[in-house]
């Protein structure tokens, strides 16, 4: 009985000098993580469409120029990206009856290939991609 005793307290021992060695490691709790390289931050002007005139106004003027604006609705997966991107944070939205996975990188390719049931086998039926104020990438895509 005495030996089963002093058995149980040395297992006890070893546990409790085992967590303070863990506490006491010189961390300070924080964990480091290695930042990521990013590609250069290349800006550009939202895209426009052109229209083109009927024939009698063509007196008038030749084409009619008109800024389109992001859309941030989650029904669409350039939406979804749009949202994601002026949040920098990845987050499923909600808005789609299907799966959906959501990815961000260093480039478009590195944010589309990251993204969640990439490799399930799945057809992809729609994709977005945005860039964050951070220079990040951030791509939606639905898949069937």
């Amino acid at each position: 009985m005495k030996r089963i005793a002093l058995l149980a307290c040395g297992l006890l021992l070893l546990v409790i000098n085992s967590a303070e060695a863990r506490r006491y490691r010189g961390n300070s709790g924080y964990t480091y993580t290695q930042p990521a390289q990013a590609s250069p931050v290349t800006y550009t002007t939202p895209a426009t469409t052109t229209t083109q005139a009927s024939p009698a106004s063509y007196s008038t003027s030749a084409a009619t120029t008109t800024a389109t604006t992001a859309s941030y609705s989650t029904a669409t997966a350039q939406g979804v990206a749009n949202l994601m991107a002026s949040y920098n944070r990845v987050q499923h939205f909600g808005g789609n009856p299907g799966y959906e996975g959501c990815g961000c990188g260093a480039t478009p390719q590195a944010a589309y290939s990251i993204c969640c049931y990439g490799n399930s086998g799945m057809a992809t039926v729609d994709v977005g991609y945005a860039q964050g104020s951070n220079g990040m990438w951030y791509c939606c895509r639905r898949y069937r």
